[in-house]
């Protein structure tokens, strides 16, 4: 692909991304749902399993993710959604919020400020 298509495709992604989270912030309010950003860089490279947060590229190998330092192995996108929970939950920790406590559910579990993943049963 020439360096001209590369950015082409790059800047129709990038659009799209924002597309999308435009109605979806706006679907959201509709229905009084508060949405918040979370910056995702890395989120699918880092192991969200217990203190590990060892992040490296090679942890990720299309939707499988095995850390290369604990051994943890779970679905990349999966491991990614729980990065990002923990990082909206510290996120209202330094914020001062008062949401610092809360814990995010996810379909498989909840998140807790300090990382913990505790399983749905």
């Amino acid at each position: 692909m020439s360096g001209r298509a590369s950015r082409t495709l790059s800047s129709f992604q990038q659009w799209a991304f924002r597309e999308i989270q435009r109605q979806v912030e706006y679907k959201a309010e509709e229905y009084g749902i508060e949405v918040e950003t979370v910056a995702p860089q890395y989120t699918s490279q880092r192991c969200n399993h217990g203190e590990c947060g060892f992040t490296h590229e090679d942890n990720r190998d299309g939707d499988e993710f095995e850390c290369l330092n604990c051994g943890k192995e779970l679905h990349a996108d999966y491991n990614a959604a729980r990065n990002v929970a923990w990082r909206l939950v510290q996120n209202w920790l330094k914020s001062g919020s008062g949401r610092a406590t809360s814990q995010l559910a996810l379909k498989s579990g909840t998140v807790s400020a300090n990382g913990d993943f505790n399983a749905s049963a």
